[in-house]
């Protein structure tokens, strides 16, 4: 029985947008391709990331954050998108990817971390 590898990385590379696309669009499914890498590069410029949990090859499970800033001058994640493949719910992989961004934001000199999905 072959045991599948999860990961997790931050998404930086063209390919790995195009991966991320087939996810993404179970959330915003409205957006079509064209419109999803235009406003990527508009989202990146203002320091928008992006967060892929992949199983074996594929991306599973999907995160955008933002970093901010709150009325006490203390600078938060924010989660914009998460999803979860509809193939892989309720596996617990959007959790495990939420966790992983909680503690990289923590090393990172976050504060908290807010949600919304």
């Amino acid at each position: 029985m072959k045991i599948p590898v999860e990961n997790i990385v931050e998404l930086t590379v063209e390919h790995q947008f195009l991966q991320a696309y087939p996810i993404l669009s179970q959330l915003r499914s409205d957006l079509t391709l064209m419109e999803y890498l235009e406003l990527l590069n508009d989202m990146r410029k203002e320091g928008k990331q992006l967060f892929a949990l992949y199983h074996d090859t594929s991306i599973v499970a999907l995160a955008g954050i933002s970093w901010r800033e709150d009325s006490y001058n203390e600078r938060y994640v924010y989660v914009q998108d998460l999803v979860t493949d509809v193939n892989h719910r309720p596996s617990g992989l959007g959790y495990s990817l939420l966790s992983y961004i909680n503690n990289w934001a923590k090393e990172h000199g976050a504060e908290y971390i807010t949600l919304e999905s």
